[in-house]
């Protein structure tokens, strides 16, 4: 499967943090369709691993499967209902959207309104809601009658193509680096591996990093990669970023492991694969950071691939970026299994 398509799929699917079944639904089922020899067993509170080979050395791949969202907090009338956000969500990425919960009864839509401009007062029309001022209106599906507080939900949005490689939809945090783990398969069968490969789709890492705390602690690897995303801008003064389109960006820092940065760096430099350098002085604000901690400790590395507009629903990532990913992530599973 070309890995746009598999985006697509992976983006479309519903994934809430704590409520990632169907995207673990659609994984297990791509993989079952173009992978033969791959074994899939479902751990703690039911994060997903898919396990290749057999071999003693033991190589683990991380990415969290889940994405930010919406939980309804109060219904207040026949019509209209609260809602919170789960994750780092921005209020402000919610106006004017239509919304979409999984309820007891099948998919419910609502529409967060705005008031239009036109009847706006000049006190207001400057600022910022937040999530005290915002409401969903359940009116255009029937009212809140099939409501629960606690239904989860998230903006109805679609993944789109742009022009070029690029694709744009809501979860590429962190579907992008689902996708790249999964493709990292196709780059492997065509290597020399003796190793035992674990792939580690994690539920939870928006809300705390909870999958990959009990997925490292259960799989114990020699080599663990985590794969998630970061920025990519031209004109934020404020951070380092990284552009689109110019390779995945490997991690060096207080959480990474040094000898698997310049491992991954030197592969990559063999290999002819572009990547970027990110320093990481503390946190880094991923799954590295508890899969390090893990037992002992595990030597650790940090792959992440750039995401215009992260935590929105026009997320944006290159295609190319995800397959110079699964690539050096295939290439160091072979070198680290012998």
């Amino acid at each position: 499967m070309k890995t746009i398509e598999l985006l697509k799929e992976l983006t479309d699917s519903f994934g809430v943090s704590g409520h990632e079944e169907e995207t673990f639904k659609t994984i297990e089922k791509i993989l079952r369709e173009n992978y033969k020899n791959l074994t899939y067993e479902r751990k703690g509170t039911g994060s997903l691993l898919v396990k290749m080979g057999n071999g003693s050395r033991k190589i683990a791949f991380f990415a969290h499967t889940d994405e930010i969202g919406l939980v309804i907090s109060r219904i207040t009338d026949s019509n209209y209902a609260r809602v919170a956000g789960v994750g780092g969500v921005d209020p402000r990425t919610l106006l004017a959207k239509r919304v979409v919960f999984r309820t007891t009864s099948g998919n419910k839509i609502g529409i967060i309104g705005m008031l239009a401009p036109h009847l706006q007062a000049p006190s207001t029309k400057d600022k910022s809601p937040s999530f005290d001022q915002i409401f969903v209106d359940f009116s255009v599906s029937g009212g809140t009658k099939d409501l629960q507080v606690g239904d989860m939900g998230t903006l109805e949005v679609f993944a789109a193509e742009m022009q070029g490689d690029k694709l744009t939809s809501k979860a590429l945090d962190n579907r992008a680096g689902v996708a790249a783990l999964m493709r990292s398969i196709d780059y492997l069968n065509d290597l020399n591996f003796d190793g035992q490969l674990v792939l580690c789709f994690n539920k939870g890492e928006e809300i705390g990093l909870i999958g990959a705390k009990g997925m490292s602690y259960e799989v114990n690897p020699d080599y663990a990669i985590v794969v998630d995303v970061t920025f990519a801008s031209e004109n934020n003064p404020n951070f380092e970023t990284y552009k689109l389109g110019d390779g995945p960006v490997v991690a060096v820092g207080a959480p990474i492991t040094p000898s698997v940065f310049e491992q991954i760096s030197s592969l990559a430099q063999e290999n002819n694969i572009q990547c970027q350098i990110e320093a990481v002085p503390g946190s880094s604000g991923t799954e590295a950071d508890v899969v390090q901690l893990a037992r002992n400790g595990i030597k650790t590395g940090l792959i992440s691939i750039p995401l215009l507009n992260m935590h929105s629903p026009v997320e944006t990532v290159s295609i190319q970026d995800i397959d110079y990913t699964a690539r050096l992530l295939a290439i160091f599973a072979s070198k680290a299994g012998r």
